[in-house]
C-alpha cells in the first residue's frame, strides 16, 4: 500500500529555493523587504511543489489574523434597504478591493446602536460615515480594537484616524451650479442623521442661503422612507407652498418620487423648480431629466481608509493625519434652467 505522500513545508519550499526558511515566511508575508529575484525564486519553488501558506499558523506566529472588519453606520444597513443605496455599496465593494490588493481579507461586521453585535478575528475595523459621539467607536476602542473612520464622528474628530470626503468643496460646487436670484426660495431635503455629511450639507446650505439672500427651507427625511412616501411629503409641500427656485436633497435614490412629485403639481425641471443632489448613482442619470449631482468618490475614500488603517497597523502608536479626497461634480440639465416665467 502506497503511504499517502505528506504535503510540501515551509522547509521543503527553502530547500528548493535555496534560502532559509525564515526568508520563504517574509516572502509570503511581506513583512520584510526581500529582493524580487528571491521573491520570484521562493514562489516558483511553492508552485512547484504545490505548497501554500497557512493562513491559520501564520496568525499564530504573527498575532495577526489578515482580516479587516467593516461597519457601516447609516441606519439603512440595518433597515435592510441597502441594497437600494449605491453609495454605501461602492464604498463596501471599494473597501474590499483595496483589501484584497494588500493581500488582506474583509469581514462585514453588523452594529446595534450602542456596539457591534459580534466579535470576530480582525486586526482593525474601519467605521464608514460614524454618528457624532458614536458609541461603536468607544466600544471597539474599549475592546483593544485599532480604528479608522471613513468619514470623522463629526463630535469628535480626534478620536480616531481618518480619511473623509471634501464635502464643503464638492457642496460649493453644486450651488454654484444654480442659478438663483435674491429672494428666491431654496428648499433642502436631508436625512436625520447627525454624521459629517449631513452636518456639512446644511452648514454650506444655510453658508449660501445667507451670502446669496435667500430663503432656505430645511425639510428632514429619514434614510427608511419608502419612496412614495417622500413623493407624497414632497407633493404636500408643494401645494402648500410658494414654488420654490431649486430643491436640493442629499439622497440620490430619491430623485424619481421627486420629480414625479414635481410633475404632480404641474411644474417642469428646470424651467419652475431647479433640481441638484448631493449623492451620485444611476437615479440621477435616467433620460428624461437628468439631474446635476455630486459624486462622492467612494473609491478614493475606500482606498485612503483602508491605507490609514495599514499605517495603524504598522505602527500602533501612530495617529496619521486626515485625509481629504476630493468629490467629482457632474452637471446635468436640471440646473441648466431658463428664467422664471412672469407671475
Amino acid at each position: 500500500m502506497n503511504k499517502r505522500r505528506r504535503p510540501p513545508t515551509i522547509r521543503d519550499v527553502a530547500a528548493a529555493a535555496g534560502v532559509s526558511p525564515s526568508t520563504v515566511s517574509h516572502a509570503f508575508s511581506g513583512r520584510r523587504t526581500i529582493s524580487k529575484s528571491t521573491q520570484k525564486r521562493v514562489v516558483e519553488a511553492a508552485e512547484n511543489l504545490g505548497y501554500h501558506p497557512n493562513p491559520h499558523a501564520r496568525s499564530m506566529r504573527t498575532g495577526r489574523t489578515e482580516m479587516i472588519g467593516l461597519i457601516l453606520r447609516p441606519h439603512v444597513s440595518r433597515s435592510g434597504s441597502l441594497q437600494t443605496h449605491e453609495t454605501f455599496n461602492r464604498l463596501a465593494g471599494a473597501v474590499a478591493v483595496a483589501c484584497i490588493r494588500e493581500g488582506m481579507g474583509l469581514v462585514h461586521i453588523p452594529a446595534s446602536g450602542d456596539a457591534p453585535l459580534t466579535v470576530l478575528p480582525m486586526d482593525g475595523c474601519i467605521v464608514a460615515y460614524p454618528h457624532a459621539d458614536d458609541p461603536v467607536l468607544d466600544e471597539l476602542q474599549r475592546r483593544g480594537v485599532p480604528v479608522v473612520c471613513a468619514d470623522p464622528d463629526p463630535a469628535r474628530p480626534d478620536i480616531c484616524p481618518w480619511a473623509g470626503v471634501d464635502y464643503d468643496t464638492g457642496i460649493n460646487q453644486v450651488l454654484d451650479a444654480i442659478a438663483v436670484d435674491p429672494g428666491d426660495d431654496v428648499w433642502l431635503m436631508v436625512g436625520t442623521e447627525d454624521n459629517a455629511w449631513k452636518r456639512s450639507s446644511e452648514s454650506r446650505l444655510h453658508e449660501w442661503a445667507r451670502t446669496k439672500d435667500l430663503s432656505l427651507r430645511v425639510h428632514r427625511t429619514t434614510g427608511e422612507a419608502w419612496p412614495s412616501d417622500v413623493r407624497q411629503q414632497l407633493l404636500d409641500l408643494l401645494q402648500h407652498h410658494a414654488t420654490p427656485r431649486a430643491i436640493v436633497y442629499a439622497r440620490s435614490d430619491l430623485t424619481e418620487p421627486v420629480v414625479s412629485a414635481i410633475g404632480a403639481a404641474g411644474l417642469r425641471v428646470p424651467r419652475d423648480v431647479q433640481l441638484a443632489t448631493l449623492t451620485d448613482s444611476a437615479h440621477t442619470r435616467i433620460p428624461l431629466t437628468s439631474v446635476t449631482a455630486l459624486d462622492l468618490n467612494q473609491e478614493a475614500l475606500a482606498l485612503a481608509a483602508v491605507t490609514q488603517m495599514l499605517r495603524v497597523l504598522e505602527d500602533p502608536a501612530a495617529h496619521p493625519d486626515p485625509v481629504l479626497v476630493s468629490p467629482q461634480l457632474g452637471v446635468r440639465a436640471s440646473t441648466r434652467s431658463t428664467p422664471p416665467l412672469p407671475h
